[in-house]
């Protein structure tokens, strides 16, 4: 059974301190929900491949997701995504808990950008993350 690592990664963003204090439940997939106007994350998985070796599959995933520090002020959505980066960067081991429970054996961060959306009238400091996991 293939897992998805999305439920896992949301918890455990949410369970460090740091960022909870500042998006407290606000974590999406893919895109901000209408109305919503303060410090938000928004997680977007932009690529995904598997892992071979000579017998098939390995069971790794490597997917490539882009995490989104979303803020009225452009210097509050870099240090949103500095505790992001701070949270998840290099890490290893169980991510999430329970059902939703990954093991992943690394987190990479790989490139970075940022914008300002007109919109929604919030900056943004984007960054990708490879994060490779066991997928089943």
């Amino acid at each position: 059974m293939t897992k998805d690592i999305r439920p896992a990664l949301r918890a455990y963003l949410l369970t460090d301190a740091g960022i909870a204090a500042v998006v407290a439940t606000r974590i999406y997939p893919i895109k901000i929900p209408q109305g919503v106007n303060q410090a938000s994350i928004v997680y977007t998985r932009i690529s995904g491949r598997g892992d071979y070796h000579m017998g098939g599959p390995s069971g790794l995933a490597m997917p490539r997701y882009q995490l989104d520090a979303w803020a009225p002020k452009a210097d509050d959505a870099t240090a949103l995504a500095n505790l992001i980066k701070d949270r998840i960067d290099g890490f290893r081991g169980i991510m999430g808990a329970g059902p939703v429970a990954i093991t992943v054996q690394g987190v990479f961060i790989l490139d970075e950008r940022e914008d300002y959306d007109d919109t929604v009238k919030l900056h943004r400091m984007s960054r990708d993350y490879a994060i490779d996991f066991e997928e089943l």
